[in-house]
Order: structure tokens, then C-alpha cells, then sequence
């Protein structure tokens, strides 16, 4: 089909928006949404060119369309992957651990998939895959595989193409709106974010919008009109839209599922409609204004961008987290436009074709620069350990932290039930309803209170805590540690339910669970203070999560609550953490000895103030 010239000015859109996302977070909570512009643009024009395919060979070549693709994609992704192991020689090997798996998944382009088996989420990594930006090929590719066969096999069965076209169109219609009802159902009602994002069933919105605007672009082919005014100004209202949408929406919003992302895509659909009208205007490049030039070509490198920012933005980040704030995502922008630009130059055939022609010298100076690429990629895959170092000390000291509190017996109590609390949902499910009735409550004696040798004291932590488990049950008499890996501060309340029912609940309670924490409501603060009882005394620790997730809404909402109740502090680690990383390893969040010391030593300070 003949190029629609403005296309690439809405992927360039797309692709800034994105890379605000990716680097400054905070800035632009709903950025991610762009990455609907780019699924409706691929089903628009896949299913527009597999048309006209079989219009014009009565026949759709699976192999052929799924090499174009790979021919397409595959050796920028291969160039991405290659780059990033050989950078990964310059940062420390816990920032590329598991990189062997992450590369399998990038390069068969199933990445998503990887992510949803393996608990993964899109925000919520304080240890960021290198390549979990690829789930956006996966799902890609995932749909190229799919809408080959399905086009060829409705026209092939119809005897008018017409006919055909139109069952095309109602089956993307009913594949688009029950995607749709997936994607309301996870992300919206039960706030399942990464399986509505993730999921080939539940993310295939956009893909199908464009693919059914595609066959009704074949069936109702239309004189573009030489007015411009109505069709520009549709795309420019499309643009604030999406625009506004990226500020006010967030990964874990219901509305980002129930409206935000369908929306989008239904906006690209009226922008390309408008787009299309335009081209009587627009369809000789000279005549267009410069801006609009500067803004095609970068629209033409969009997705080489979109491959190179995200690993760059890691690798610098921690290669140049001791300079100012703005350093890492600049070198990260100007490096991706350059890795970019010359992606786009690579020619697959025609690189074959002259390599098969070309004398044996050649071939083998060829040979010998591929060895000096592989054999260091190589070596960076071998080096990259399976798990980071901390991972692995974090599980020592918690099975260490068990053994030795087993052995002292005033701990042998919560030691149990803390078990029973991790391992029993349905009975801490049941525990927290007793709470919020306390009718229902099992009645005790009172031999079920904490005697005089129980615990003060109770910390409530993720992993942070748990690396400093042992300095704070040293530094904090009568403190038992509650903590766990990749915990959030929803767990809180059932946590809290549990110990209480047991009567083993102490009068101070500490709560260090911001880390991994996407959002911090009042109302979810307000239900861990009742289910423990207004006479506790609560501390807060607020959350310092790296340079590359900032936890700055997290943080506010703990001091806000904070400041609206009497027996509620904070203990800022944020303030203690963030210009200081000294106290931690190399993934600037997980405490190093002097850390785990520091970290015990400001809750027992606000311990003491509170007295």
C-alpha cells in the first residue's frame, strides 16, 4: 500500500511520550499509553497490506509475510541484545542477573509471557530486567502469527471478497471489544495490572481497533477531501487527549484499563482517519514544512529508539548515578538516536547478497570481526550469575534470622505464627474479617496475652528489612521482624489481623513496606490502623527504591497520613538514603553491613522519641 506521509509524525508522538515514561516517571505517570498508538498503527497496517495481498494474489504467503517481518525486527532486536552484554561488562554482575533467561525470552519474542509465569511486573521491579521493554515485540509478533491466518482463511472461504471483508470486519470487532472486556476484567475489577498488560488475550485492543479500521478502509475506499482544516485539527485534538490522559492516568489505575488504554486506541483510529484525508496536501515531501520533515525521520526511528533507550537508561543510570540527575537519560536519548540511525540502514538481503559474491579475504575478515563479537557475548552471559548476590544473602539471613530465633525461646511463638500467617491465606483471610467483627472472634484466655518475655516491638518489612533483620532485633529490644521478599503495603492488614487474633499483636508496630509499592492510599493506611486498634503506636518507614524508581508519591502519602495522626510517625529512610550510597550494594536499594546498622539505628531513634 502507498505510504500514508504523517504516520511517522504520530510514531514519533508515540515515541516521546514513552521515553518520558521510562525516564522520568514521576513526570509523566501515564505515558505508557502511547504504546497503544503503535498497536493500532501495526493491526491498521498489517491487515491493510495482507488485503491487498489477496486481492491482488488470491492468496496470502504465511512465510513470506513472517519473514518480512523477522527481516524487519530481528536484527535490530539481535544488535540491541549483543550491545547490551558487552555494556554489561562495565556495571556491576547483580545489575545483569538472570540476563541469560531475559536474552532467551527478548530474542524468541516471549518476553510477556516470561513475565506473567514468573510473577514479573511492568513497575514493580526494583531490579529491572534489561530487556523487559521487549514484551512490547513479543506481543507483536504474537499478533503477526495469529492475523496471516485468520485474514487468509475468512476471504479464502467467502466466494465475493466483499463478503469476506465484511465477516473480516465484524470477527476483529467482537476480538476487539472481548479483549477489551479481558482487560476491563483484570486491570479494572480485580486490579490484575500486569496480566491485563501483559497478556496476549487481554491486550490485543489496539490491534484489532486498527485491523478492523483497516478492512473498513478497504470496503469503503474514499476521495480524500482537499479541506484540511476538520482532519488537522482531529489530530491535534487527538494528541492534547492522549497527551492529558498520560498525566492523569497510572500502571496501576483501574481507569488506565477500564478507559485509558481502549480510548487511546479508538484515538488513533479518528488520527489516522484524519491523517489519510490530509494526504492531498501532504503526499509530496518538499512541500511539507520542515518540522513535519524532522518529525517523519525520527518517526522513522522509532523503533530502534524504543529498543536501545531502556537497557542504555539502566546501564548508564548506575554506570553515572553519581552525577547529576540529568546525565544518565541524556547520554541515554542521544546514544539510542544514534544506535537508531543506523539500525534503520541495516539490509538483511542485501548484506547476504554481497557476503555470498564476495572473495574468501573478505568473508573472513567478516568471520573474524563476528568471532570478536561473539566470543566477549559469550563471556558477558557467563559472567552474569543466575541471581544477584543480594538475593542470595537475603535468603541466608532469613533462614539463618529463623534458626537462630527458634532457638530462643520467647521467640518460638512468633516464629510459628509467622509462618502460619505466610502460609494460610484462607485462614488469614478469615482472621482479618474476625478482626473488622469482633463478635465473631474466638474467645481467649487470658494465658493467650504476651507474657513479659514477648515481643515490643513489630517489624513489618520487605526485603530491605529483611537484610537488616538481625540489626534491628540487635539494636531494638523486644523486636521481632516480620519480613519477606517483594512485599507491598497491601499485606499489612492481614498480616496485623493475624498476629492480633492470636493476642502476640505488640503495642508498636513498624511498617516498612514502600519499597515495592506502586500506590499508597489513605484509605488502605486507615484500614492497617484499624484492624490493629488506635492504642497502638504505628511508624512508618518511608522508601528510597534507586535513582530509576521513584517512590516520591509513596513517600508524601506516609508523611500526609502521618501528619493527621497522633500515634503515627515516620521514620524517613528516603532522607537518610538517597544522597548516600555508601550504605548499600550495588543496586543502590538492598543495605550493605553499614546500611543495615544506619537503617536500625533510625527506627530505634524515632523508637525513643516516641517515648
Amino acid at each position: 500500500m502507498q505510504w500514508i506521509v504523517g504516520i511517522n509524525t504520530l510514531r514519533f508522538f508515540a515515541i516521546v511520550l514513552i521515553v518520558i515514561y521510562h525516564l522520568f516517571r514521576s513526570a509523566l505517570p501515564g505515558g505508557f499509553i502511547a504504546v497503544e498508538i503503535f498497536f493500532t498503527l501495526s493491526g491498521f497496517f498489517i491487515v491493510s497490506k495482507l488485503i491487498e495481498e489477496y486481492q491482488t494474489e488470491r492468496r496470502i504467503n504465511y512465510w513470506k509475510f513472517l519473514g518480512k517481518r523477522l527481516k524487519r525486527i530481528f536484527p535490530s532486536l539481535l544488535i540491541c541484545v549483543v550491545s547490551t552484554l558487552l555494556l554489561s561488562f562495565l556495571i556491576h554482575p547483580d545489575i545483569v542477573a538472570g540476563i541469560q533467561i531475559d536474552s532467551a525470552t527478548a530474542l524468541t519474542f516471549t518476553t510477556n509471557i516470561a513475565e506473567l509465569i514468573t510473577g514479573g511486573s511492568y513497575e514493580n521491579s526494583i531490579s529491572p530486567n534489561l530487556f523487559e521493554h521487549t514484551w512490547f515485540l513479543a506481543l507483536e509478533m504474537q499478533f503477526y502469527l495469529l492475523v496471516p491466518a485468520i485474514v487468509a482463511l475468512v476471504l479464502g472461504q467467502s466466494k465475493k471478497i466483499k463478503s469476506g471483508l465484511r465477516t473480516l470486519g465484524f470477527l476483529f470487532l467482537f476480538l476487539g471489544v472481548f479483549s477489551m472486556a479481558l482487560m476491563i476484567d483484570y486491570g479494572g475489577i480485580f486490579h490484575m495490572t500486569d496480566r491485563a498488560y501483559f497478556a496476549p488475550d487481554a491486550h490485543l485492543v489496539g490491534f484489532c481497533f486498527g485491523a478492523l479500521f483497516a478492512v473498513v478502509n478497504a470496503l469503503v475506499p474514499r476521495t480524500p477531501r482537499t479541506k484540511k482544516f476538520f482532519p488537522a485539527l482531529g489530530v491535534i485534538l487527538g494528541i492534547i487527549t492522549i497527551i492529558i490522559l498520560s498525566f492523569k492516568l497510572s500502571y496501576d489505575n483501574p481507569m488506565t484499563y477500564f478507559f485509558g488504554l481502549p480510548f487511546t486506541a479508538v484515538l488513533t483510529v479518528i488520527m489516522i482517519f484524519c491523517i489519510i484525508k490530509l494526504q492531498p496536501n501532504t503526499h509530496v515531501r518538499r512541500k511539507i514544512l520542515l518540522p513535519l520533515q524532522l518529525f517523519e525521520k525520527l518517526g522513522e526511528m522509532s523503533f530502534g529508539i524504543y529498543l536501545f533507550h531502556w537497557p542504555l537508561f539502566i546501564i548508564f543510570g548506575e554506570l553515572f548515578a553519581h552525577l547529576e540527575a540529568w546525565f544518565a537519560p541524556t547520554l541515554c536519548v542521544v546514544l539510542s538516536l544514534i544506535a537508531s540511525y543506523f539500525t534503520t540502514k541495516v539490509n538483511v538481503d542485501r548484506i547476504w547478497a554481497k557476503f555470498k559474491t564476495a572473495r574468501p579475504a573478505y568473508r573472513m575478515k567478516w568471520g573474524i570481526a563476528c568471532l570478536a563479537i561473539i566470543v566477549p557475548t559469550v563471556l558477558a552471559l557467563v559472567r552474569a550469575p543466575l541471581a544477584s548476590s543480594i538475593a542470595m544473602q537475603l535468603d541466608e539471613i532469613g533462614s539463618e534470622g529463623v534458626a537462630m530465633a527458634e532457638e530462643n525461646g520467647d521467640r518460638a511463638d512468633y516464629i510459628g505464627l509467622a509462618g502460619a500467617i505466610h502460609d494460610s491465606g484462607v485462614a488469614l483471610d478469615n482472621q482479618f474479617k474476625a478482626t473488622l467483627n469482633p463478635d465473631s472472634m474466638p474467645k481467649r484466655n487470658s494465658q493467650a496475652a504476651p507474657n513479659a518475655n514477648a515481643a515490643q516491638v513489630l517489624v513489618i518489612g520487605d526485603s530491605v528489612t529483611l537484610g537488616a533483620k538481625a540489626a534491628l532485633e540487635s539494636t531494638i529490644p523486644g523486636t521481632f521482624v516480620d519480613a519477606k521478599e517483594s512485599r507491598g503495603i497491601e499485606t499489612a492488614t492481614s498480616i496485623i489481623a493475624g498476629y492480633k487474633a492470636t493476642g502476640k499483636l505488640p503495642g508498636t508496630i513498624v511498617i516498612s513496606l514502600a519499597t515495592n509499592e506502586r500506590t499508597i492510599t489513605d484509605s488502605l493506611l486507615q484500614n492497617i490502623v484499624n484492624v490493629a486498634g488506635n492504642d497502638r503506636k504505628f511508624i512508618l518507614v518511608t522508601a528510597y527504591a534507586g535513582p530509576q524508581q521513584p517512590r516520591d508519591r509513596q513517600n508524601q502519602a506516609l508523611k500526609d497520613f502521618a501528619n493527621k495522626h497522633e500515634n503515627v510517625y515516620i521514620a524517613d529512610w528516603w532522607a537518610v538514603s538517597h544522597d548516600n550510597w555508601s550504605l548499600m550494594y550495588a543496586d543502590h536499594i538492598h543495605l550493605n553491613p553499614e546500611g543495615r546498622a544506619t537503617y536500625a539505628n533510625l527506627i530505634y531513634n524515632v523508637i525513643r522519641s516516641m517515648q
